[in-house]
């Protein structure tokens, strides 16, 4: 029985290993997930943003000091919230969608009257005196242009004070308000 080792003896030589393989396991499980957290960081910043609410323009919905996800290269449909900047202005907007390319308007006495499915549902609105002039001779809105306004009319500075909003210029859509955790 020269040759048979003892339990004890085995267990002596097997710790350090057992320490090298573990580390060395547990390094490279790590070195993984940082990299899978890294990829999936790059792909939701490509794909989604926060943006801050300021303002009252789209209360109730939408308060002071919510932040809201959007979605970046979203299809944008009639009533979506949107996330857009505006030439000339720092900060961006956020409002809901009411008129997309194609509806029919008319301008008469700086109020733009905006067509919904032929006429079966129609929207009034103000507009400034210079957007008036700008739309006077349009009969649609025009392709990649949207009709925003603020859900608060009374106080939202929006597509009536600023004009259409290009699809260009649009961010993406609002998908959830952080605040509807609370």
């Amino acid at each position: 029985m020269p040759n048979v080792r003892s339990r004890q003896a085995k267990k002596a030589e097997n710790p350090y290993k057992r320490s090298v393989t573990k580390s060395l396991v547990l390094t490279i499980l790590t070195l993984f997930l940082l990299v899978v957290m890294f990829i999936s960081g790059q792909f939701v910043r490509k794909t989604y943003s926060l943006h801050p609410i300021s303002g009252t323009s789209m209360a109730p919905a939408l308060t002071e000091k919510n932040v809201v996800l959007v979605k970046k290269k979203a299809t944008i449909m009639r009533y979506d919230v949107i996330a857009f900047s505006v030439d000339g202005e720092k900060e961006k907007f956020v409002k809901r969608v009411i008129g997309i390319p194609g509806d029919k308007l008319f301008i008469r006495n700086d109020r733009i009257i905006l067509s919904i499915d032929d006429f079966e549902t129609t929207y009034t609105f103000q507009l400034s005196p210079s957007i008036s002039e700008e739309f006077k001779d349009l009969t649609t809105v025009p392709n990649d242009m949207y009709f925003t306004i603020g859900d608060h009319v009374d106080v939202s500075k929006d597509s009536r004070a600023f004009g259409f909003v290009s699809k260009k210029s649009i961010e993406g859509t609002v998908q959830f308000d952080f605040q509807s955790l609370k």
